[in-house]
C-alpha cells in the first residue's frame, strides 16, 4: 500500500532538509537537491520539494502501519512549520 500528500508551501527545501536531518538520527535518512529518502521500520518515504509544495509518498511494507506512518510524517512537518499553517491530506492507494 502506497499513501502520499502534496502540501503546499513554499518552504518545502527547507522542510525536507529538516525532515532528513532529523531523521537521520534514527534510521537511514539520505538527500539530494530537492529529493530525499527516509527508510522507516514500516516502510520507505520519498519527499519532494518544488517551488509551491512538498510531496511525501510512503510505501509501506506492512499496512498496517498505514495510520502511524501518516502521523509520524504529519506531526514532525507540523512541528518544523510551526510558523504555517499547512493541510495535510494523505491519499491512500493500493
Amino acid at each position: 500500500m502506497n499513501t502520499e500528500t502534496r502540501v503546499v508551501t513554499e518552504s518545502g527545501s527547507l522542510y525536507l532538509k529538516k525532515l532528513c536531518r532529523h531523521f537521520a538520527h534514527k534510521v537511514p535518512a539520505t538527500m539530494a537537491g530537492d529529493r530525499g529518502i527516509v527508510e522507516f521500520p514500516f516502510g520507505r518515504c520519498r519527499l519532494e520539494a518544488t517551488a509551491d509544495a512538498l510531496t511525501m509518498a510512503i510505501m509501506l511494507t506492512d499496512e498496517q502501519q498505514v495510520a502511524k506512518a501518516e502521523q509520524v510524517l504529519a506531526e514532525h512537518l507540523l512541528r518544523m512549520a510551526r510558523k504555517e499553517a499547512l493541510d495535510i491530506h494523505w491519499v491512500r492507494t493500493p
